[in-house]
């Protein structure tokens, strides 16, 4: 087994994802960071995942934190980007039918 699938069962495994979530269903209901700290920590996160070509650990983790800070956004109606922007057009937004949402499938992708 690949060390990467290893760190992302970890993972799931410490935020309770060991079964399939039902699309209406919270994982961070009881969250306290507020949105603006959420955006925060994505964008540094964002820093070291998109800005890095490594394939180094911590690069893994920071791409795999933007999927969960971005899940946990969703969950309280943002959303980032449209399906018809391009990356470099996409913003933070309140959730609308065309928007991008994260899935926890894609914690499990390397």
């Amino acid at each position: 087994m690949r060390r990467t699938t290893v760190v992302s069962l970890t993972i799931i495994a410490a935020l309770g994802i060991c079964s399939p979530v039902l699309a209406d269903e919270k994982l961070f209901d009881g969250a306290g960071e507020s949105d603006e700290q959420l955006r925060a920590l994505y964008d540094e996160a964002g820093d070291i995942c998109l800005r890095n070509p490594s394939r180094d650990v911590q690069v893994a983790v920071a791409c795999k934190a933007m999927t969960i800070y971005g899940l946990a956004l969703n969950e309280r109606g943002w959303c980032y980007g449209r399906t018809h922007e391009a990356n470099a057009e996409k913003d933070w937004h309140r959730c609308e039918a065309d928007s991008d949402r994260f899935s926890v499938d894609h914690l499990t992708i390397f």
